[in-house]
């Protein structure tokens, strides 16, 4: 019986622990911007007081990834004025650099936001705790005028205009 309580204790105490997944949370602050390369726009840096960013993790393989992009242009377009920026970040691009290339040759201009390459996948490592073959794509998160994460989710998530909306009304 005391095994037994003894066990339960360890199980309920330190397994969330190991299991818990890092990353970002809501409320965090957004952790650094660092991509190895800008494929499209300006590279940011860093997050500016006062801007909102939208930062989706998306690949050129990942059909909802590709379906999203007329979507994430009209919300670059829809609230460029009121200092939303867009950035899509490529990654795990398992055929390499060139298929991204080709990719961005015929339909980056349908982009209508930065686009960025996290080569090493370090990025989005840092910002979903994901890493190899666990991963989520497409991802996207909100950072507010502070520069805090206020949205994880899915791009086509019904409340994700909502979050914009009262992050570029603050």
């Amino acid at each position: 019986m005391i095994k037994t309580a003894l066990l339960l204790f360890v199980l309920l105490n330190f397994f969330p622990i190991v299991f818990s997944q890092s990353g970002v949370k809501l409320g965090d602050k957004a952790p650094k911007m660092t991509v190895e390369e800008w494929l499209k726009g300006d590279p940011v840096t860093t997050f500016e007081s006062g801007k909102v960013y939208l930062v989706e993790f998306w690949g050129t393989w990942c059909g909802p990834c590709i379906a999203n992009i007329p979507h994430l242009s009209e919300i670059q377009e829809k609230y460029s004025s009121k200092d939303l920026i867009v950035i899509g970040v490529a990654s795990h691009e398992f055929d390499g650099r060139e298929k991204l290339d080709k990719f961005m040759q015929k339909r980056g201009d349908e982009m209508k936001y930065l686009v960025a390459f996290d080569t090493d996948l370090s990025m989005q490592s840092d910002w979903d705790g994901t890493s190899g073959s666990n991963f989520r794509l497409p991802i996207c998160f909100i950072v507010n005028k502070s520069g805090n994460i206020v949205f994880i989710g899915h791009p086509e998530d019904e409340g994700l205009e909502g979050i914009i909306e009262k992050s570029v009304g603050e």
